[in-house]
């Protein structure tokens, strides 16, 4: 669960010092494999420092990255189980409305509540809820395919209310969980407007051919989450299924994700998708890679992120300005990573 404003992503990446060791596998030559971080002080990460690094400029004109690197003081085992499931809406700097986990097979009850947080009298729901109310079979400023903008169009009307667009919504959401759940990522739709028709899930992979050292690091899970090819005869992974309300850009924005887990033995990968966005950007990945770390009496966890989003005004940025968007994703993301830490504190 995720996202806030529009540049705001995150990555993380880590490598560790021979300062402190990393228990199981060596971490350090892991870590100068894929990630942008050639030395780290495992004390000064338990001690709360966060190291981050913005990616290098991308040849995908829609993409941008970042990397960070932070510890925390749980096991391996229950950092990849906190994170999949953390609960971002108990950080209000994030302005998450609501984050909701699926059942598998997910039913249409399971978004039922969202017009509870379709409050018409906060701008960035009033944008959401004028962009529905505009949206028609042949116009749409929301990332739609045509089919959806007709069916949404015919089902709110004229009704702007919280509970109508809200239900109207949910219908969406609810078939293209379904659909996801039952074809992964063969059944992303299509985005039909703009200047040309977008598919999430090669958004996705655009940004994994530009980051060749990490997409190879995590090869196994990308395979067996059915985002690259090389999965086959592979049993697939059985993700974590979620839906979320939250601002990004001044925009209420709708998602749906999904977060894959790999157990590695000493270490785990997660990777969290967003395979449908509402508005103001495409997709979204983020990548975690955990290992065990000891430092001196204290043990805990070493984590690795990277973040890989793909968003349409990307395409219009350029030096300096590409610079400045990474520098607030960075920031974002480690308020992001801040308020998971402090989760940590209580059980």
């Amino acid at each position: 669960m995720r996202r806030l404003l529009i540049f705001l992503m995150v990555g993380l990446c880590c490598a560790v010092s021979l300062k402190a060791l990393a228990q199981g596998s060596d971490s350090l030559a892991g870590l100068k494999q894929f990630s942008d971080f050639s030395k780290i002080d495992i004390t000064r990460l338990l001690e709360g420092e966060i190291l981050t690094q913005r990616g290098p400029l991308m040849n995908f004109p829609n993409g941008i990255s970042s990397q960070l690197c932070f510890a925390v003081p749980t096991s391996p085992a229950e950092t990849a189980k906190r994170l999949q499931k953390w609960d971002p809406t108990r950080c209000k700097s994030l302005k998450v409305y609501v984050s909701h986990g699926l059942r598998d097979p997910c039913e249409l009850k399971e978004f039922n509540s969202l017009y509870l947080y379709l409050d018409p009298g906060h701008r960035p729901i009033k944008w959401l809820l004028d962009q529905t109310l505009a949206t028609s079979a042949c116009n749409s400023e929301l990332n739609l395919t045509q089919i959806e903008a007709r069916e949404l169009a015919c089902c709110v009307g004229k009704d702007a209310s919280p509970k109508t667009v809200g239900a109207c919504w949910a219908r969406l959401l609810f078939a293209r969980a379904s659909g996801f759940q039952r074809n992964g990522f063969a059944s992303t739709l299509l985005y039909e407007f703009g200047e040309k028709s977008v598919n999430p899930a090669s958004q996705l992979r655009s940004l994994l051919q530009e980051q060749v050292r990490i997409t190879r690091e995590f090869a196994p899970l990308l395979q067996r989450a059915g985002l690259v090819s090389g999965g086959a005869g592979i049993s697939p992974l059985r993700p974590f299924y979620f839906w979320s309300l939250f601002e990004a850009d001044h925009h209420a924005t709708l998602t749906l994700g999904a977060v894959y887990e790999l157990n590695l033995g000493d270490h785990y990968q997660l990777l969290n998708i967003e395979y449908y966005v509402s508005g103001t950007y495409y997709t979204s990945a983020t990548l975690y890679e955990i290992w065990p770390i000891r430092d001196g009496g204290r043990t805990g966890s070493l984590v690795w992120r990277g973040d890989l989003f793909a968003a349409p005004l990307l395409r219009f940025t350029k030096g300096i300005e590409r610079i400045a968007s990474g520098a607030i994703m960075i920031q974002e993301i480690k308020k992001e990573v801040r308020c998971f830490q402090d989760s940590l504190k209580t059980p």
